[in-house]
């Protein structure tokens, strides 16, 4: 209670000091005015220059104050320009971003695009028929490689034909479905093609072992291989058109194998040869 009366005593002491302020100088501008008006009678000053210096001092001192304050005609256009420049930076990074989007896109449409023109360049004779199909699952796993690709029976698709890419034979339609089928490739155990090996022709069969060395089967003795030698379908038991290229020989420890040209892991389109196998 004691410090509140205190607080109130002394804003009470504060305000009557200001009236006591405002009371003198109203007193002291009546005395000025009245000292004025007897002087300007008794012609003891020259009023009108007093008043004339009075008024270009008010105006001097108008026109400085208001040539300090800001313009505020151009403290809101510069106020507006500001959010104009806010919005519009706006606008440009959303452009930016659509723009990267769209690269994006493009880049994905051209790298598509290079990978079909690449498998284009295996063009098949006019009176054979394919399909250029795509990769849609990948259900290679340690005991079976198999891929599924997104076209079947609605593109006359058969079990046993050829699946290839530009490079050479990747494998043969197993299953067929009404829109999509399942390509056995080359590197699956399940996988027995007759083959021919270099120039001079040497036959063997090539086996997958579930790995991408592909095992030779029923050789001759004494028979041997140049590595690099190509691989390719001999069409024996006409399961296969003859002069498919497959693979190269390779040689580890005195044992060969084949390596296939194709990765199976990276291959994203394929072509179908319609009615080359013959149905097993």
């Amino acid at each position: 209670m004691q410090i509140g009366g205190k607080i109130s005593f002394f804003k009470l002491k504060a305000r009557n000091k200001k009236n006591l302020f405002s009371n003198y100088t109203f007193v002291f501008f009546v005395i000025l005015s009245i000292t004025l008006i007897v002087l300007d009678k008794k012609k003891s000053i020259n009023s009108s220059l007093i008043r004339s210096n009075i008024i270009d001092t008010i105006f001097f001192t108008k026109k400085f104050i208001l040539s300090s304050l800001p313009n505020m005609d151009k403290f809101k256009l510069s106020f507006k320009s500001k959010n104009n420049l806010l919005l519009e930076n706006k606008f440009l990074k959303e452009k930016i971003e659509q723009n990267n989007l769209y690269k994006l896109k493009s880049e994905k449409l051209e790298i598509e695009n290079n990978i079909l023109k690449k498998e284009l360049s295996l063009m098949p004779p006019s009176k054979e028929d394919y399909v250029l199909v795509k990769v849609i699952a990948d259900t290679q796993t340690d005991y079976k490689k198999t891929i599924i690709v997104n076209a079947g029976k609605n593109n006359n698709i058969n079990k046993g034909d050829t699946a290839l890419t530009s490079k050479g034979l990747i494998g043969s339609v197993i299953e067929v479905y009404d829109s999509h089928s399942r390509v056995l490739l080359l590197n699956d155990i399940n996988s027995k093609i007759p083959v021919r090996v270099g120039k001079k022709n040497k036959k063997a069969i090539i086996s997958g072992n579930n790995s991408n060395k592909i095992d030779l089967l029923y050789l001759k003795e004494n028979i041997s291989f140049d590595e690099d030698e190509v691989v390719y379908t001999s069409g024996d038991g006409g399961f296969f058109s003859p002069g498919i290229p497959i693979g190269q020989i390779k040689k580890e420890n005195n044992y060969f194998f084949v390596r296939p040209f194709n990765d199976s892991n990276k291959s994203q389109y394929i072509n179908i040869f319609i009615n080359q196998f013959k149905n097993f």
